[in-house]
């Protein structure tokens, strides 16, 4: 439909499919006023089309495509090498003249092939259920690479490839022996009754029975799900002895044993459980508890316990708790303090009659006396293993961050709000914002110097823009001259194109108004080349690992090759370094060092290709030409995939900090929830840590540095009455922080960057959107991000960056990939979780000598405070880990 006041038609490219529409003139008054405009006004230029709308969805997902597209490739190497392995075995056994004889030959190498394709999938699974190396790789360089956030969407993912291929497998088993049984071959027909066959039928009922149960793993009890999932270690052991059988302990026949695989990894899962065991687990006691019972019957155990000394954490992250009072069970809840609490927080709702959270809440429940207080909490004793999980986000990273909680997915975002006050606390306001002026001068010097020395090696060449050239050194002096005034340094485009967005309505000739419209229409084109660029980039990153694979492969059995497949190598390998020798010369940042390392490794492979061209090695490489092989090809590989899942530019907030205190600028807490009286619960304790921080800061400055909004979404007015009623008073009602309708995300993410958009003492900032909640709507909220950023890139401020992570809790999927990117300035309709609690009465009942001996000075447990309330909520960022509802319980 037309917007209201368009003169014009709409303008479609073909190519792109994107649609550009005349925006509505402004009225806008003052400067900001203009560019807030403008930019709303540029998002009006990025409608979904054809190829846009896929392209969002793979840039936003492509680490993790990228890992599903390496274990595809991987997979099928496997398969096809042992499949040709047999297949020239099986030409060299089947007379030609057999009966059926290319079904003899052909079958048993699909078989051969897809059993090792099996045994991959099996070497991999225990990796994925690794927690503490999870943890641990999540906070070193290998999570550029590897999405450890989304562990257990890989961990599903390689065991629903497993039971397809078993499944496959297994009837082609069935079809090929029925085949020739029927022809009267009874060696066939004897096979259905061996040894090998029994155990194959065990490993697919096994695996069947593994699998049903984890696809309705939220329709059956947690404890049934969890003893049968343990079924795989039995699984593990019938496939040793699969190939173990009568034949080959007869030495009737040399089979290809499957321990081999897995048998490594497997060892190292339980070494990864043995340390997280041994090293990990504290025994500890309540500090203050609460048991509650809403209006409505739903119950919250609210616990608070002592830290242990060792246990450190951030946010985001989540420990299993274990109460030998109830049973010998390990169930894992998200952590609700904040790092530097001397308390471990878990709010935990209670889904179901006869499961733990129940029984903890009733044991939570006979602790209280007569007169409603907590005695004896002490008595009580907890085991707590963690913590686990990846954090969300490096905050020494990021200037800025706003952070959405949805539903009670608020617990993890609140861990972050609590550390980011009690870092303020710490610090003098004056020499805070002193700090910051001076910080935020030497990120725009740094930034300026080293955007004079970037670009590529092919623009070093073609403009003379070399690091030591007189150009270079020219452009440095301008910068330097100018560092006083941040707005010399914006990028003239900027402003010209600004021009032509806000004067494009008021042209009266064609001519001016179609060659305004062009430009940015080219200019909305050039903004999506990011995003196009991250998902090309996915092919030489997959085509680097098909070649190292199959150069593996096919040089340890050169004999049993088919015609070309050396030709086939050789020219694949040529292509991907052709491919890496562009990206180097066109892409990489010429300031590099890595970017001079590329080259040397380029001019390297071409030696080493001209060398093994010559002596003719390409299917016959020795130890050392594989060696040699390895490391120049997965060096290229890995840069490919480093420029490919790059997320934003170098940020220079480290570098500008001198005194190694890192504290973010600001801090926007959003909450968006259905339920008034969980708020009711929850917001004392938010009030509280915000009114000490006002205290300390006084209002205004605290408003600088940190922002609170909370967005109360429920249909029932008498609870939103007597929500109103009892936070009149409070200091965040006041301030208008606490909004009765639905939030426009779309437009809280603008407002954030506006915000940075005004702030002209710093040109270049770094924030990070943080989500916890739904599925859904971290994918939703995602696509809104991706858009922002490009309207960024239209309207000249792409040097305001924003990074999103998540986490997600629940098994939702989206509908449709229309639901997960909205490119609309349209509120979000799911704007929190779906199961999210409505109408909760939780009547808080704790001990107050408990509270005044645990200190009530500290953020997070101010005098006063209210245990916040949840259910148990997410786990591991971004993930699609699945949670049941009726235990709250954590899935191997």
């Amino acid at each position: 439909m037309m917007e209201e006041g368009f003169q014009s038609p709409r303008h479609r490219h073909v190519d792109t499919g994107v649609e550009f529409t005349q925006p509505t003139e402004t009225t806008d008054e003052d400067m900001s006023g203009h560019e807030q405009s403008i930019f709303r006004t540029a998002r009006k230029y990025i409608k979904t089309g054809r190829f846009f709308r896929p392209a969002m969805y793979l840039y936003a997902e492509r680490k993790l495509i990228l890992t599903f597209i390496v274990h595809f490739v991987c997979t099928m190497i496997i398969w096809c090498h042992f499949a040709l392995v047999k297949f020239r075995e099986q030409e060299g056994k089947v007379p030609l003249v057999a009966n059926r004889y290319w079904l003899k030959v052909v079958v048993p190498s699909l078989e051969f092939g897809s059993m090792h394709a099996i045994l991959f999938q099996m070497a991999l699974i225990p990796l994925t259920m690794s927690k503490l190396s999870i943890g641990a790789g999540a906070s070193s360089v290998i999570n550029k690479f590897v999405p450890f956030d989304r562990m257990m969407r890989i961990h599903i993912h390689l065991g629903y490839t497993m039971i397809s291929i078993v499944v496959l497998a297994t009837g082609f088993f069935f079809g090929f022996f029925g085949i020739l049984c029927a022809d009267g071959e009874a060696a066939f027909c004897s096979k259905f009754t061996s040894e090998i066959m029994i155990t194959g039928y065990c490993i697919l009922g096994f695996m069947l029975i593994i699998g049903g149960t984890s696809y309705f793993r939220d329709r059956i009890p947690y404890e049934l799900f969890y003893a049968i999932h343990h079924l795989v270690f039995l699984l593990y052991a019938i496939t040793a002895a699969h190939t173990f059988d009568n034949v080959q302990r007869n030495n009737g026949r040399e089979r290809s044993q499957t321990f081999k695989w897995y048998s490594a990894t497997l060892l190292y899962y339980f070494c990864d459980r043995a340390a997280m065991y041994m090293n990990h687990r504290y025994f500890t006691s309540l500090a203050a508890s609460s048991a509650g019972t809403s209006s409505q019957g739903t119950r919250m155990a609210i616990l608070k316990l002592h830290r242990p000394t060792l246990f450190k954490f951030e946010p985001g992250q989540y420990a299993f708790l274990r109460v030998p009072e109830i049973d010998r069970h390990w169930h894992p809840f998200s952590i609700a303090s904040g790092p530097e609490s001397d308390y471990l927080e878990f709010y935990i709702e209670v889904y179901g009659e006869k499961s733990w959270t129940n029984k903890l809440w009733m044991l939570i429940d006979s602790l209280k006396d007569k007169d409603g207080f907590r005695r004896n909490n002490g008595n009580v004793k907890f085991e707590v293993k963690g913590p686990y999980g990846t954090a969300m986000g490096e905050t020494d990273m990021f200037s800025h961050a706003l952070v959405i909680g949805s539903g009670t997915g608020v617990v993890p975002i609140l861990s972050m709000f609590k550390r980011h006050v009690r870092q303020l606390l710490r610090l003098d306001p004056s020499l805070f914002f002193e700090e910051k002026l001076r910080r935020n001068q030497k990120i725009n010097q740094l930034y300026n110097n080293s955007n004079a020395s970037s670009g590529s090696i092919y623009q070093s060449f073609t403009t003379g823009g070399g690091i030591g050239s007189e150009n270079c050194l020219r452009k440095r002096e301008v910068t330097t001259d100018h560092e006083g005034d941040s707005s010399s340094r914006l990028p003239t485009a900027r402003f010209s194109l600004s021009a032509s967005i806000r004067d494009l309505p008021t042209l009266q000739s064609k001519n001016k108004w179609a060659a305004s419209l062009q430009e940015i229409k080219l200019r909305s084109m050039k903004a999506q080349i990011p995003i196009y660029m991250g998902v090309i980039l996915l092919i030489p990153s997959s085509l680097g690992v098909c070649m190292i694979g199959l150069t593996l492969s096919w040089n340890t059995i050169p004999n049993l090759l088919l015609d070309g497949m050396e030709n086939f190598l050789k020219g694949g390998t040529l292509l991907f370094q052709t491919i890496f020798t562009s990206i180097v010369l066109f892409l990489h940042n010429r300031s590099e060092l890595l970017t001079f390392l590329d080259v040397v490794v380029i001019l390297i492979s071409a030696l080493a290709d001209w060398f093994w061209f010559a002596k003719g090695r390409w299917t016959h490489f020795q130890t050392g030409d594989m060696i040699y092989y390895l490391l120049l090809m997965g060096y290229m590989t890995l840069r490919c995939s480093h420029t490919a899942l790059r997320t934003s530019e170098k940020s220079w907030r480290k570098e500008a900090t001198s005194d190694g205190f890192h504290v973010m600028d600001k801090l926007h807490f959003i909450w968006i929830t259905r339920s008034a009286h969980l708020v009711l619960q929850i917001l004392p304790e938010i009030i509280d840590i915000w009114d000490a921080l006002c205290s300390s800061w006084g209002p205004e400055a605290a408003a600088k540095v940190c922002k609170i909004t909370i967005y109360v979404t429920d249909t029932e007015n008498e609870a939103c009455c007597a929500l109103k009623k009892e936070l009149r008073g409070s200091s965040l009602y006041k301030a208008g922080a606490i909004q009765f309708r639905r939030p426009d995300l779309a437009g809280i993410v603008q407002e954030h960057t506006f915000e940075r958009m005004r702030d002209t003492s710093c040109v270049h900032s770094n924030s990070l959107l943080a989500f916890c909640g739904s599925p859904r709507l971290a994918s939703s909220l995602h696509g809104i991000k991706i858009a922002n950023d490009v309207s960024a890139y239209i309207t000249g401020n792409k040097l305001h960056q924003m990074e999103f992570c998540a986490e997600s809790y629940g098994t939702v999927r989206p509908r449709s990939k229309s639901d997960i990117y909205p490119i609309s300035d349209e509120p979000e309709k799911d704007a929190e979780d779906d199961r999210a609690l409505s109408s909760l009465r939780l009547n808080i009942l704790y001990e107050e000598s408990d509270l005044r001996n645990s200190g009530t000075s500290e953020v997070g447990n101010i005098q006063g405070t209210r245990f916040s309330t949840s259910r148990r909520s997410c786990i591991v960022p971004h993930s699609d880990e699945s949670i049941d509802a009726s235990q709250g319980s954590y899935y191997l």
